[in-house]
């Protein structure tokens, strides 16, 4: 099955249909994937229900573990619950005595996964740390298949995508209850859950474009969004553009607030083609790069570019930070830091057997990428993990705190 891209030229954008090289270090089937969502589409579906705060406050929730071995550990923090910052360098307590192993259970070969693995990888080398993956290519049988073949061998730590929760989540609590630690991109039950907090996202792309609106169009814009509302907790991100264009005063007119047919940036360009018919003088157009991208293209089409548009993204997809580079009217892109999260991941694995502490949560800052060299920095960043990992705080935010010995306190808000 071939993969859609969208491809632009200067002049010109157009579909063209191309084949996604297979790509996996153990297991997967040769299979093509669906043309996948992004990562920050698929923390989006989750983030917001996760039940912890970022507010100090003491991160006991009463029993420290019941001791009496793996497979009765309780229910894990499955109540509302505040989170102090995580601290480095705290003592190692009793370790776990697994194989000094990590897995991936990965679910597509896009590039940006295959960038995780990269980084679990190489993180695993430096701590000494066996790594098996496996690419389910969005078969969800064949994702908890995999999963199995991990869990069978033995792992002292998984790392795992959302796919099907519903079928992940008995084979997460498996790995906890062995005394594995489990972490997942926002899906419990987890020992380390990384997560974004959608409405600092939002707030972030609306507070941009508002100083834009302020500072170069006199205070006044006619603005399109579009949201992805049916993805229950994205409603949250919404909230979060929308009080950051307030700011701008009352000069800002919402044209149009609408969720385009699919995440897909064929579905940006109908949905923005339609608004075209009805409000054909807009000024920005904010939403996901996938969709913000598929708009770019409806404008080029109708021939409707003015110089002063602004457009602005979240994911920083390699084809919006291309279109920032340009210095064109998509003036920026919201990234999020999902190489580094590999390379971190693997460090808590290593971190984990030897007994030490770990962060609960690993929340992610949204990065302005809205200039040729704040798109080279990050890059730079990503590329050289290793040495960024030294800086993380820039990228994460990292919360509250669990060992091998409290394993108890693993994040289940399923429950």
């Amino acid at each position: 099955m071939s993969v859609l891209h969208y491809r632009r030229s200067r002049s010109e954008r157009r579909y063209r249909r191309s084949g996604s090289q297979h790509h996996h270090r153990r297991g997967g089937s040769g299979r093509r994937p669906r043309a996948p969502r992004s990562l920050a589409f698929l923390a989006g579906s989750l983030a917001a229900g996760m039940l912890l705060t970022a507010c100090g406050g003491s991160t006991d929730s009463g029993s420290a573990g019941s001791g009496d071995g793996e497979g009765d550990i309780g229910p894990g923090i499955a109540a509302p619950k505040d989170l102090k910052p995580f601290e480095f360098g705290r003592p190692a307590g009793e370790k776990p005595d697994l194989p000094k192993r990590i897995a991936w259970a990965n679910t597509s070969d896009a590039e940006f996964f295959l960038q995780i693995t990269n980084s679990i990888e190489l993180a695993a080398k430096e701590r000494g740390l066996e790594f098996v993956t496996a690419i389910a290519n969005d078969d969800s049988a064949k994702n908890i298949e995999q999963i199995e073949t991990f869990l069978q061998r033995g792992v002292g730590a998984l790392c795992i995508q959302p796919l099907d929760a519903n079928a992940q989540a008995p084979l997460m609590q498996r790995a906890i209850e062995s005394g594995a630690a489990v972490m997942s991109l926002v899906t419990p039950p987890s020992t380390v859950q990384a997560v974004a907090d959608q409405y600092k996202v939002g707030q972030a792309q609306g507070l941009a474009a508002a100083k834009y609106i302020t500072e170069e169009l006199d205070g006044k814009a006619k603005v399109v969004y579009f949201n992805n509302d049916t993805i229950e907790v994205l409603k949250a991100r919404h909230q979060g553009v929308l009080d950051g264009l307030r700011t701008a005063g009352a000069g800002v007119e919402i044209v149009a607030d609408v969720q385009p047919p699919a995440i897909t940036q064929e579905g940006g360009f109908k949905a923005l083609s339609t608004v075209l018919q009805k409000e054909p003088d807009i000024d920005v157009v904010l939403g996901g790069d996938t969709h913000v991208l598929g708009a770019l293209s409806a404008l080029e089409s109708a021939k409707a570019v003015k110089p002063h548009m602004y457009l602005s993204g979240i994911d920083g997809d390699e084809q919006a930070l291309a279109e920032v580079g340009e210095k064109g009217i998509y003036r920026a892109s919201f990234a999020f830091a999902y190489p580094l999260m590999g390379y971190a991941w693997a460090q808590f694995a290593a971190d984990w057997l030897e007994g030490k502490p770990v962060p609960q949560v690993m929340q992610f800052n949204a990065i302005e990428l809205n200039s040729p060299e704040t798109i080279a920095a990050y890059k730079a960043d990503m590329k050289d993990v290793a040495t960024t990992w030294k800086n993380a705080e820039t990228y994460f935010t990292l919360l509250g705190s669990v060992d091998y010995e409290h394993r108890d306190q693993y994040i289940n808000d399923a429950a």
